[in-house]
């Protein structure tokens, strides 16, 4: 019914677009003939493969389609006395278009991301979860955090 596969370099600009359309659908990208949000997503989606910061995943429909994807960004940590491994992961883009929804495609795109995870010995994986995600990652292990903060730097929004 669908399969997924590693993304490449290539496939930035679809990456870009399953990006915008999960921003859209959030709420947070209202233009849709507004195309500087899906062109800085593909570019920075590029530059990260290029610098291999960054892994993706893409699911296709039978007929090649993009239907679902998942990114993980590769940070440098440094060794804790629980975690030794100098590297984490942070999964971001977890987004499945509607009409294919509640078939296993996030599920599955987790799962290849996991699996990349370990083979990269990784410490953990980290994300930030929707409301409709929670789920997906509680089945696949994932625990809920309350300990974090962030803090938005002025000049950082464009």
């Amino acid at each position: 019914m669908f399969t997924v596969r590693t993304a490449t370099i290539a496939d930035a600009p679809r990456l870009g677009q399953l990006r915008e359309a999960m921003y859209r659908e959030l709420g947070r990208n209202p233009d849709p003939d507004a195309p500087a949000f899906r062109v800085q997503s593909a570019v920075a989606f590029a530059d990260s493969f290029r610098t291999g910061t960054c892994e993706a995943w893409l699911a296709e429909s039978p007929d090649g389609l993009a239907i679902g994807s998942v990114a993980m960004l590769i940070y440098p940590r440094l060794p804790s006395p629980e975690l030794a491994a100098t590297r984490e992961g942070y999964l971001l883009n977890v987004y499945t278009v509607p009409g294919w929804r509640k078939r296993g495609i996030a599920a599955t795109l987790v799962d290849a991301s996991i699996t990349r995870a370990r083979e990269l010995g990784l410490a953990r994986i980290r994300l930030h979860a929707s409301d409709a995600g929670h789920g997906v990652y509680k089945k696949a292990g994932f625990i809920a955090r309350l300990d974090e903060m962030e803090l938005t730097l002025a000049g950082s929004q464009k």
